[in-house]
């Protein structure tokens, strides 16, 4: 068990009314007061060398260098994002209050699987939400998700709320990422492995003496359920292009049943790559953006976010000359990066390395030499991109928004700013389901019926708000 994200319970009214009373919004960290303040949470500046630092001997200077990628400086799209995981993050709980009638009955009937004639409310309504956060690969948006969760505790123990009994662990959120090979068994198996890291608990164990993976796909459910998770977020989504025949969609509709069924507010994260995934499923296409979407492109070249990027970079100068940051500097600089920002973070900082010891200096000479030596492997990826030529593009994936997509999105409404079946046998149990489990069917990529009845799992540790 991982006991440094685990927090007890202390709860704070929010300001917002329709969160207030609710223990598993109010035991959340409280929100600053301005989109700024927002902003400047979400970064983070290492201390900058001095004069004293530059002194220091040239290994010394050379192992300093790995500060450049502690460095979080805060792009608009940030925000944006960070604003939305923090909204649908409180929204996923608002139908799910642990004290409601409602929310009580509909806990039980997934626990208790429909065995006691309890049934799933038919009145209850999900208030979680889809957002998708696309960036060409290099453009932080594994940074951001990091940056993001760095002020959530990760599990919350409850034992009372105002005088009432509310004893359980509130996982607030979980991270996965797409398996390369797009299986929902791998998704699964991910997702209880986390789980028994954060609680202790055996549920992979379990899950991997599941006789289906449609049986194991219920079990996650069931265990979402139980631990309360508010917010599950999805990265490296563009893996899922790996999926054989129809599978992709299935996973794309377990996503689906997260938010619909379970509640759980979902954020995926993914390159342009994606695309060939989304632009035959407008539903789910639909869901997974629910709550809006982001897309981080390129900085460009001397527009106000690549000045101020360089200017922020430039105080983690190593070497023993810093000088002035002239604009063949940043022009330099950005012929080598193309205005991503890895590559610009990885350009400075070779740059750097190679100098130390020898000139001394960055300036446009050292970061052209570094582009010609260091980053040749990178060089048709960073010409792609500084010609913006479609047709150059069209060799990186995961870094051009296809004509079809943008279609896509305008179809959805958003605003632009820039099948064979499978013959492997990984769903083949599952058009074997029970008919009590007709409604979960989106899980399935069968809807055949069958009378075959699904074993118990009676040892399965769930929690049951009806069970004391």
């Amino acid at each position: 068990m991982n006991k440094g994200t685990h927090v007890d319970a202390s709860y704070t009214p929010t300001g917002v009314r329709r969160f207030d009373g609710n223990p598993f919004i109010e035991a959340l960290p409280i929100l600053e007061s301005t989109k700024s303040e927002f902003l400047t949470s979400l970064s983070n500046y290492p201390p900058a060398p001095t004069t004293a630092t530059r002194r220091q001997g040239e290994i010394v200077r050379t192992m300093e260098l790995g500060i450049i990628d502690e460095v979080v400086m805060p792009f608009p799209e940030y925000q944006k994002s960070g604003l939305a995981g923090a909204t649908i993050l409180r929204e996923a709980y608002v139908a799910r209050h642990p004290l409601s009638v409602i929310d009580v009955q509909r806990r039980h009937a997934l626990a208790a699987q429909g065995a006691d004639g309890v049934m799933f409310p038919a009145n209850w309504k999900s208030t979680a939400k889809g957002y998708f956060v696309m960036a060409h690969s290099g453009m932080g948006k594994t940074t951001f998700m990091n940056a993001f969760l760095l002020r959530y505790p990760q599990v919350i123990t409850h034992n009372d709320y105002q005088g009432q009994h509310l004893r359980c662990q509130q996982v607030v959120y979980l991270v996965l990422r797409m398996p390369h090979d797009a299986t929902l068994k791998s998704l699964c198996l991910q997702f209880f492995e986390e789980i028994d890291r954060l609680l202790g608990t055996s549920y992979l164990r379990q899950a991997r003496s599941a006789g289906s993976i449609a049986e194991m796909a219920r079990q996650m459910n069931q265990v979402a359920t139980a631990v309360s998770l508010g917010f599950l977020i999805v990265d490296e989504l563009q893996n899922l292009r790996a999926a054989r025949g129809e599978k992709g969609e299935v996973v794309l509709n377990l996503f689906s049943e997260v938010i619909e069924r379970l509640g759980i507010s979902l954020m995926v994260l993914a390159t342009p790559a994606v695309q060939s995934v989304l632009e035959g499923n407008v539903r789910n296409t639909r869901k997974l953006a629910s709550y809006g979407e982001t897309v981080i492109q390129p900085m460009r070249k001397g527009d106000a976010q690549w000045n101020a990027f360089c200017d922020t970079m430039w105080d983690y100068t190593f070497v023993k000359n810093k000088g002035r940051l002239e604009n063949s500097v940043r022009d330099a600089w950005f012929a080598a990066s193309a205005g991503n920002t890895a590559f610009a973070c990885l350009a400075f900082m070779l740059a750097q390395r190679n100098e130390i010891g020898r000139r001394e200096v960055v300036d446009a000479e050292a970061f052209q030499r570094t582009a010609a030596t260091d980053m040749a492997f990178l060089q048709p990826a960073i010409m792609a991109l500084r010609s913006k030529n479609p047709n150059a593009l069209q060799a990186f994936d995961d870094l051009i928004l296809s004509p079809r997509y943008k279609a896509l999105r305008k179809m959805l409404g958003v605003e632009d700013t820039t099948p064979k079946k499978s013959t492997s046998d990984e769903f083949e149990e599952v058009s074997g389901q029970p008919k009590h489990h007709a409604h979960r069917s989106k899980v399935a990529a069968s809807n055949k019926k069958s009378d075959q009845h699904e074993e118990s799992w009676p040892d399965l540790p769930l929690e049951d708000p009806l069970v004391v």
